[in-house]
């Protein structure tokens, strides 16, 4: 047996903390480094796992299941929180015996397929947050011997700091955000993993009162029907397994004022980091004060450049991109670059794409009527 070179491992996870794309690239050195078939990390305070979480190439298919067969609401390996959460490591035969193993559904009807069975989970603690990084291994590989889980179990406090750190850099990136669509005079509120709220800026507050408010970390109206909506419109966004950046606008009555207008947008750039609490965000519209031009609510609402902000309207508008950049007065090469910027900011991948995503809010800016 090789010695596991866990330094490597410790590494990996600060410079991911510091930088979030390294995330899959320190989950596939934890896989390398402790002889594991994968790795992912998932959260063990909170609601649960849900999409979008880092795993390594070799757990994507499995991932994909994972999620989409419902087995992460049906994880039997939860039960192992509090242990792993006392000792710093956790494995499956702190959980059941191998004749439990192979009567559950979770290890023959999730697992076997794939050839897994075995697993170790490292806790990574920081304050009242608990995350687990999950290493995965195959039957035929065996589970981890007790010798091996002692090493895991003391690299624990060294992982958790570098969840600390990711967290505090996310608090700070998140407040950020919030002045920077404060300066813009754009009402936003900062959602986390779970579609709950977690900041608001002061031009979203000004819109909160009787009507509209947040309750038990949701932004609720008192139309039962527009929160409803809004909660579906949410929780297709936090689920959805695509990379679309914004789910159906809602609108929010305000008795004699007219509505507020609530886009719940993936806020891309935040979503990397997967120790972060802010990874959506609601832009409210207030279409009592519409003096500010199309292209200025799609800059603020996806963070546009005023130039891309204007060919995207003008695309939406069914205009052709040629069409758009002799309106426009700029060379095509330029368009083509602006485009392609659109696309990302958005998560969109073709004008059509991008023409659905855009008419109904730019309809609802133009327009007094609902959006249904």
């Amino acid at each position: 047996m090789r010695t596991w070179n866990l330094a490597k491992i410790e590494q990996a996870f600060a410079e991911a903390a510091v930088d979030p794309a390294r995330w899959v690239d320190a989950l596939e050195i934890a896989a390398t480094e402790t002889d594991s078939f994968g790795a992912l990390i998932l959260p063990v305070s909170g609601g649960g796992p849900v999409p979008g979480l880092p795993y390594t190439g070799s757990m994507s298919r499995v991932a994909e299941v994972y999620f989409r067969d419902k087995w992460s609401a049906r994880d039997t390996r939860y039960l192992g929180a509090g242990h792993m959460q006392y000792n710093g490591v956790v494995d499956d035969l702190d959980i059941m015996d191998v004749d439990a193993m192979r009567r559950h559904p979770y290890y023959q009807d999730f697992l076997a397929p794939f050839g897994l069975q075995w697993f170790a989970g490292i806790g990574m603690m920081a304050g009242n947050d608990i995350w687990c990084l999950s290493l995965q291994r195959t039957t035929a590989s065996g589970p981890f011997s007790a010798e091996q889980k002692r090493d895991l179990a003391g690299l624990s406090a060294r992982l958790s700091s570098s969840v600390a750190l990711a967290r505090a850099l996310g608090h700070g990136r998140a407040a950020g955000a919030l002045a920077a669509f404060e300066l813009c005079g754009t009402a936003v509120v900062l959602l986390n993993s779970y579609g709950e709220v977690f900041r608001a800026n002061q031009c979203a507050e000004r819109l909160f009162g009787d009507e509209i408010k947040i309750v038990q970390k949701r932004l609720v109206s008192r139309s039962t029907a527009a929160t409803a909506a809004l909660d579906r419109a949410l929780r297709d966004l936090v689920w959805r397994h695509d990379s679309s950046g914004l789910a159906a606008p809602v609108l929010l009555p305000r008795g004699q004022y007219r509505p507020v207008l609530a886009c719940p947008v993936r806020l891309s750039s935040f979503a990397s980091n997967i120790l972060s609490d802010c990874d959506f965000a609601l832009v409210l519209i207030d279409s009592e004060k519409r003096s500010r031009p199309v292209e200025a609510q799609l800059q603020a609402l996806f963070g546009l450049t005023s130039a891309e902000a204007k060919l995207a309207a003008r695309i939406a508008d069914g205009s052709a991109l040629a069409d758009a950049a002799s309106e426009l007065g700029i060379a095509k090469e330029t368009s083509r670059s602006q485009l392609k910027s659109v696309f990302r900011k958005t998560g969109t991948h073709r004008q059509a794409e991008l023409v659905a995503l855009l008419m109904p809010i730019i309809g609802q800016l133009n327009s007094e009527l609902p959006i249904v």
